[in-house]
């Protein structure tokens, strides 16, 4: 991950290939076929590289063929088939074509279940999509999926960057060892994960699972607010280890987890109002969301409004003004090595 020195006002809309694209369905609006829907051994249907794609590129945006809303599951199958017969031949064709690795009584319930992604972080609401939903699953992904609940579609955005030839793949699941993992990925969607992480040899696959309990751990103390408010010091201090094993773990392609931590970084500087420190870890969690997300992700452009204006966010100052500073006071004149041991307050 770019650990860029840049001050937030010199934030400027990215030119490289990889972001000019980042905003953009290059499909649908500069007619690039990124991809190949293909049989995967083993997998079914899968999405394949059909050029070299850069980090950051935007490889789908579309709309979903249906949602549900929170409900009791014995209502799911009425409800699936009531929005069916609403819909379009082609759409009906679409969502009948899925993959189901839950058959039994209730086929449409069972499509849903396989196939529905989240419209949004921890939503209720899941939605199926035509190609998005043929992107199968890694535990070292090379893209990300993202609900834009202003634009009301999902995107797909390459996190690192993919080989022509290469599968895309995104996440399923929420992290965990490899055994925790393969039990989610069983229950909820009926398959064994044979990625490459999963597919390491023993004691690579132990050294993985080491790193992957860290993250959790780190990432579940960095949240206690009560540590954050009263030794901020050493939240920053676990966000600085965070980065470390995240880099690690993923090969500096952390997505959606990198997001989080400098959110939280951002928010244990500002609620002690330290400007200078806050509106940096906004502008990193701004440049890994354009990665992710792309310029027209409201997250996006809300971390980049924290990164001009912190003090704007409600938790300016909230448990104290002991690290009280004015945003454009960053250190100046720092490697990139001693400029994060200013940001993270490691001492040097």
């Amino acid at each position: 991950m770019s650990r860029s020195m840049l001050q937030p006002d010199e934030l400027k809309t990215p030119s490289s290939i990889s972001q000019l694209l980042g905003g953009t369905d290059p499909i649908a609006e500069l007619g690039i076929a990124l991809f190949e829907i293909k049989d995967i051994p083993g997998k079914g249907k899968g999405l394949v590289a059909h050029f070299n794609i850069p980090q950051g590129t935007r490889i789908i945006c579309e709309k979903p063929l249906l949602r549900d809303g929170p409900m009791p599951r014995d209502e799911l199958e009425g409800f699936l088939g009531t929005k069916l017969k609403a819909m379009s031949k082609e759409s009906q064709r679409q969502f009948l074509s899925l993959h189901n690795s839950f058959p039994a009584k209730k086929p449409f319930s069972g499509i849903f279940r396989t196939n529905a992604l989240p419209c949004g972080s921890g939503s209720s609401i899941g939605g199926v999509y035509p190609t998005s939903c043929l992107i199968n699953h890694s535990c070292m992904p090379n893209a990300h999926n993202n609900w834009n609940s202003d634009k009301e579609h999902e995107t797909i955005h390459a996190i690192r960057s993919i080989e022509r030839g290469a599968e895309i793949t995104i996440s399923y699941d929420h992290g965990g060892t490899s055994s925790e993992r393969q039990a989610f990925l069983k229950e909820s969607f009926g398959f064994s994960c044979t990625c490459s992480c999963c597919a390491l040899p023993p004691l690579s696959l132990q050294a993985s699972d080491n790193r992957r309990t860290q993250i959790q751990n780190l990432d579940y103390a960095i949240g206690n607010p009560f540590r954050m408010e009263s030794n901020p010091q050493e939240s920053l201090r676990d966000c600085y280890s965070l980065i470390q094993v995240l880099d690690q773990e993923f090969d500096g392609c952390a997505g959606a987890l990198i997001l989080r931590l400098y959110y939280d970084a951002f928010q244990i500087s500002i609620a002690h109002g330290d400007q200078a420190r806050a509106s940096i870890f906004a502008e990193r969690a701004y440049k890994a969301r354009v990665i992710c997300e792309g310029e027209d992700s409201p997250e996006t452009l809300r971390a980049k409004s924290f990164a001009l204006k912190p003090a704007v966010h409600g938790s300016f100052e909230v448990y104290s003004r002991k690290w009280k500073s004015v945003r454009d006071s960053a250190s100046k004149g720092l490697d990139t090595d001693d400029f994060d041991k200013w940001l993270f307050r490691q001492k040097s």
